[in-house]
């Protein structure tokens, strides 16, 4: 379902919040963060990347081709690595709160993007400003409450039996 919201995200990224007259969230950022939450880093990171460049080739593509993909990938790798969190002796890793990393991760990647934005041209530094707290405030509201949506849904998975098939 995460992936089918990955490849998505783009075009109603485009269609319905890059239309909004309020601002909204960075969807594309967003399903990233998810995904490496749910599946870890290295699924993150080439969530981020596959999102990144669909991004930034859907119309209308005005900035450097790549910027978002690097950035997201790059959000992607931390937010699964962040919530993998510390290795114990005993060979288990502590997982982190999902609704910080969520938030947290959210808050990175849309901060990376406008900073990649400005450092490369794409975009003015005022008009970057302008735009970045509205986009900041969604994104990272919407990461943290989807984030402990998709723990709530990964421990009841969790906590299922699992029923052995017996073949006759």
């Amino acid at each position: 379902m995460l992936v089918l919201f990955l490849l998505v995200a783009p075009l109603l990224q485009v269609l319905l919040i890059n239309r909004s007259p309020w601002g909204g969230p960075d969807l594309v950022a967003l399903a990233v963060v998810w995904l490496a939450l749910s599946k870890g880093p290295v699924w993150g990171g080439v969530a981020g990347l596959a999102g990144g460049l669909a991004a930034d080739v859907t119309p209308p593509a005005d900035g450097t081709v790549g910027r978002t993909a690097l950035v997201l990938a790059v959000t992607g790798l931390l937010a699964g690595r962040w919530r993998q969190g510390a290795p114990l002796p005993e060979g288990r890793t502590r997982e982190r709160n999902p609704l910080l990393v969520g938030a947290a991760g959210a808050a990175v990647g849309t901060l990376l993007q406008a900073g990649a934005a400005v450092a490369l041209g794409d975009e003015a530094w005022r008009a970057a400003l302008t735009a970045l707290p509205w986009t900041l405030g969604w994104t990272v509201a919407l990461g943290a409450l989807v984030s402990a949506v998709l723990l709530r849904r990964r421990r009841t998975h969790e906590a299922e039996p699992r029923v052995a098939m017996r073949r006759v």
